[in-house]
């Protein structure tokens, strides 16, 4: 976020603090159908328009910083692997097989030097060019090239791994993000490492998981022994961008801040900053730690969700992966 739009972040939380509420956002009651949330028809409608048509974030690069490293999807509707090649280009593709749509990539390989599908040995390289096809003579007049595994869009940004579930789509993040893009990349997200990442089953609409995190009415009763002790009152300012929204919320040391000179205001020294990443991620940036959320709806009541935490690693290692040890040891 850059420093301009940190500091009118924070008069605009400074204004709501001496008002004691919210930013206005509606203004007004509005009731919520139910339907929304239970009707399978809506699910279908949101799996061929939301889950279709737009790009998503998978991860964090950290996964993927070396040639071999990969990022498997942790949604059984949309099987995608992301993998770093030896050019260190980013490829993605369907997780299937173009034979029989066995899974190419189950998660327990080390890393990655090529495809080999577990079912009948079909190889591919990490480009997804089809390579080999076990007793090839038993497919007489076929044409390699149309058996490439099918490839995605993925784009690298700000230490964020976005894929689009549709082949054949590009993924225009300047025009998608807009200015929450630009927030994004003056955090410098690229230098954090992931240090845990947790899947659930909750049973409840992905789209209601997503909505707890966009309120904090509940956060002074619901967390009044844990994160109600880190946060003023609940007062937050929004701000959204297309179907993306950012939110800050001040920090129980936010009035400390006037003590400090405007321009060495940092906004993570006195809130925290949610963003809201259409469709399906919640990206949280604490002072001392960053939070990655991800639903994925399995039925409409019952979600996937999974939860990645990055933390700015003070001491920086030469991490080196096995493919990488290899690929030294090949050369020397």
């Amino acid at each position: 976020m850059r420093q301009s739009i940190q500091q009118q972040t924070l008069d605009l939380l400074a204004s709501l603090h001496q008002t004691g509420r919210d930013q206005k956002m509606l203004d007004r009651i509005v009731q919520i159908p139910v339907s929304i949330y239970t009707d399978p028809g809506v699910l279908a409608r949101e799996m061929v328009t939301v889950f279709a048509h737009y790009p998503m974030v998978a991860g964090h690069s950290s996964s993927v910083r070396n040639a071999g490293d990969y990022l498997l999807s942790d949604w059984p509707k949309f099987p995608y692997v992301i993998v770093r090649d030896a050019e260190r280009r980013l490829r993605g593709f369907l997780n299937t097989c173009r034979h029989r749509g066995a899974r190419i990539v189950s998660g327990k390989e080390t890393c990655l030097k090529a495809f080999v599908c577990p079912f009948h040995g079909w190889s591919y390289g990490l480009d997804g060019q089809l390579k080999g096809i076990t007793k090839s003579y038993n497919f007489p007049g076929l044409n390699w090239g149309e058996f490439n595994l099918v490839e995605l869009p993925v784009v690298e940004r700000a230490g964020l791994i976005w894929i689009h579930p549709t082949h054949g789509k590009s993924i225009e993040l300047d025009e998608y993000l807009g200015p929450i893009g630009d927030d994004l990349d003056h955090f410098a997200l690229d230098e954090l490492e992931s240090y845990r990442k947790t899947h659930v089953i909750k049973q409840a609409n992905w789209k209601l998981l997503i909505k707890t995190y966009l309120e904090g009415y509940h956060v002074p009763y619901l967390h009044r022994n844990t994160l109600s002790q880190s946060f003023k009152n609940g007062v937050i300012a929004h701000y959204e961008y297309g179907s993306h929204i950012r939110l800050a919320a001040a920090r129980t040391n936010f009035l400390e801040m006037l003590s400090v000179p405007a321009q060495n205001r940092r906004i993570l020294d006195y809130a925290s900053v949610y963003y809201a990443l259409f469709p399906q991620t919640f990206f949280i940036m604490h002072p001392d730690y960053v939070s990655i959320n991800m639903f994925y709806p399995e039925t409409p009541d019952r979600s996937i969700w999974t939860h990645e935490m990055l933390y700015r690693v003070l001491l920086k290692f030469e991490w080196v992966s096995f493919c990488h040890i290899d690929q030294l040891l090949s050369v020397n």
